[in-house]
């Protein structure tokens, strides 16, 4: 019986290793968009940059406009893939005070944006405070950097940080601030392009 127990501990030690290697984990701040290929501004459709306390870094995206168009676009590139195992989910730290402001389309392309997967409707439960909301993407994300997030307009919507992940853990923002400090000298490190992406939506915005 000892034995039978030991072999599961020993199953379960490396179940958990192999998953721990494999995981991909990605966090964005939802101000850091890519500029050059996003439209956070059709007509009177607009993603602008808005200042909290209360949100990362104080600030956060917010939409208002017309609902369900689906015209703008918030276009984030994904880090190479090298392991696409796994359930894909998209997560976003969200305010979702009422009916009316509480969700979005995603969409995703595994070919740097030049075709997207369905449109996927996003939303969740109502509440006064910042929440972690998670979807399954039924376009999971393949190997490579080719892979890309797509987030457009449904509702009056509300994003601080984004979070791509197959390792099926929810995010928390003890574990964002974690990433952040492992991640601040790499390449795909958030903080070096954020206030970039600020400037340039509030600009967008007020033209």
């Amino acid at each position: 019986m000892r034995r039978v127990a030991v072999m599961v501990i020993v199953i379960l030690t490396c179940l958990f290793i192999v998953c721990s290697v494999n995981a991909f984990v990605y966090f964005v701040e939802a101000e850091n968009f890519d500029p050059d290929k996003s439209e956070p501004v059709v007509g009177g459709c607009v993603w602008q940059a808005v200042t909290d306390r209360n949100a990362s870094n104080e600030s956060y995206m917010q939409y208002t406009g017309a609902h369900a168009g689906a015209t703008t676009s918030l276009l984030y590139p994904i880090p190479k893939v090298t392991d696409n195992a796994g359930q894909w989910k998209v997560w976003v730290k969200c305010l979702m005070p009422d009916g009316g402001s509480n969700s979005y389309f995603f969409y995703v392309s595994t070919d740097g944006g030049n075709k997207w997967g369905p449109q996927e409707t996003a939303g969740g439960a109502e509440g006064p405070d910042w929440v972690w909301q998670g979807w399954v993407l039924s376009t999971p994300l393949e190997k490579g950097d080719d892979n890309v997030l797509k987030i457009s307009e449904r509702e009056d919507a509300k994003a601080d940080v984004i979070c791509i992940r197959n390792d099926g853990l929810n995010p928390t923002d003890e574990e964002y601030e974690k990433w952040l400090e492992e991640h601040k000298d790499s390449e795909n490190a958030v903080e070096p392009d954020h206030k970039i992406a600020i400037t340039w939506g509030r600009a967008k915005s007020a033209s």
